[in-house]
């Protein structure tokens, strides 16, 4: 008879410990909920299907194994035809087989880009494009990014016209940022459904849970494209001088999508949200200073 040996004993237990919660995580992950970006052909979907809300999902998407349903995010119009959701593998699956269904998406991360310059672009101040154009004027601007400092001199409204009225935005009002547009900045959303899906708590020391900028990425990306004429600008003493944005006529409106937690991240879903608004809303270019990797995806013809 073989001797007893608990050294051995003890490693085929933790071996079978060890297969135990592999198989646990492995079922648990079947029913693990994820944001996706649904793309669908809105001539194709079934008459009775609606994007306004994800309740109407029900009737085509059967419970999951775990019996909870589909979270809603945002409802995208304009810059596709489509929805952002939270769905469980089942639900996902049950999805892709819908008519009118295209592609399925698994929500990603962007981060920060930056921009170039007046001088890259061979503007000058009193000849060629720069002038011709009007500086811009009454152009809208729309800003995806960070959030936006209103009190900026690069935002000062001083000798601007009444707002276009071809303009359909809003100025909301959030932590430290109370519907403080005018006829230079005339309008402020922000957008972080998707971001705190995935676990990203905005607090008060960290960011804004508004369209107030935290660290000035936004800001700085606003005034690069529409910022006023201010005089006497400098960096800490240096780079003394005037500062002026590309377009110092236009009109900016923002969008934030950015918010910073050790880094500054956005969720995909969230950025197709504010490109969405700022089509509703009016806006005549939009201006993206962020950049996604390539995302895999799925996908019916």
């Amino acid at each position: 008879m073989k001797k007893f040996n608990p050294l051995e004993f003890f490693s085929c237990f933790l071996i079978i410990i060890f297969i135990f919660l592999f198989m646990s995580f492995s079922t648990s992950g079947s029913t693990q909920y994820r944001t996706y970006i649904i793309y669908m052909d809105k001539s194709a979907k079934p008459s009775a299907f609606s994007l306004t809300t994800i309740g109407t999902l029900q009737p085509f998407l059967l419970s999951s194994s775990n019996g909870v349903p589909p979270i809603h995010l945002y409802t995208y119009n304009h810059v596709i035809n489509g929805f952002s959701a939270v769905l469980s593998p089942d639900h996902l699956h049950q999805l892709v087989q819908l008519p009118g269904h295209l592609a399925a998406y698994p929500e990603t991360f962007g981060h920060l880009h930056t921009t170039h310059t007046p001088q890259f672009l061979g503007l000058k101040n009193h000849s060629g494009l720069w002038p011709a154009s009007g500086f811009g004027g009454d152009m809208i601007i729309g800003i995806l990014d960070s959030g936006i400092w209103p009190e900026s001199k690069s935002f000062d409204d001083e000798g601007m016209s009444p707002v276009p009225e071809r303009w359909r935005g809003g100025c909301e009002s959030g932590t430290e940022f109370n519907s403080n547009c005018n006829r230079k900045l005339i309008g402020a959303r922000s957008f972080s459904k998707g971001i705190k899906q995935l676990g990203f708590n905005i607090s008060k020391t960290d960011d804004y849970d508004s369209p107030r900028d935290f660290k000035g990425h936004g800001t700085h990306t606003s005034s690069t494209a529409t910022g006023r004429h201010v005089d006497s600008v400098e960096s800490f003493g240096y780079a003394k001088g005037m500062a002026i944005g590309i377009a110092p006529m236009a009109r900016v409106a923002m969008y934030k999508v950015l918010f910073f937690n050790d880094t500054y991240e956005t969720a995909a879903s969230d950025v197709l949200a504010g490109m969405d608004q700022a089509i509703a809303d009016g806006v005549d270019l939009m201006s993206l200073s962020l950049g996604f990797r390539r995302p895999c995806f799925m996908r019916t013809l």
